[in-house]
């Protein structure tokens, strides 16, 4: 009886075997190898309509940073940093008004909305930019300064400074290396 069992456990497994080979099988694994990569471009076609990027950056940094091109930011920094190089008090007003310009466009992508950059300074939660916020009011006051004081004088130590605020702003948001 139990070379019975085993001989037809041998069977059944050479038949299996037969079967798993044959080209019926062969055409079932085409078929369903086709059928999975429709899947899977479905599935990748799904996370792109449900906008999985933003909610990624939303899951990591908390807040949804714009897409922006670190490149073209970049250049436009390097412009700021290239007017402190001169020793002109107007090129260093420039480079405040400037570098104030770039970040008030960062907190309007990251969803901060108002007039100007006090009121989206205002609407900033004191947990959402560390110490970043206190420093940001303090470096937008000497930019309103600039613009409303037609005295105002800003000497290379005090551009170096505010525009320092601003460039640890956007390091601080990865948009710096």
């Amino acid at each position: 009886m139990e070379y019975d069992i085993q001989n037809s456990l041998d069977i059944l497994y050479q038949l299996l075997v037969i079967f798993y080979h044959s080209s019926f099988m062969m055409w079932v694994k085409i078929f369903m190898g086709i059928y999975l990569s429709v899947i899977l471009i479905d599935i990748v076609l799904l996370l792109l309509l449900r906008d999985v990027g933003w909610h990624l950056r939303v899951g990591l940094k908390g807040m949804d940073l714009p897409l922006a091109s670190k490149g073209k930011l970049r250049k436009r920094w390097d412009k700021v940093k290239s007017r402190l190089k001169n020793e002109s008090p107007s090129q260093y007003k420039v480079a405040i008004i400037e570098a104030d310009a770039i970040a008030e466009e960062i907190l309007d992508g990251i969803g901060y909305k108002g007039a100007n950059m006090t009121e989206k300074l205002e609407q900033v939660g004191p947990n959402h930019l560390d110490e970043h916020l206190e420093t940001l009011k303090e470096a937008h006051q000497v930019r309103n300064r600039i613009v409303h004081e037609a005295d105002f004088v800003v000497d290379h130590r005090m551009a170096t400074a505010v525009v320092g605020v601003y460039e640890s702003f956007l390091k601080y948001l990865e948009f710096l290396d």
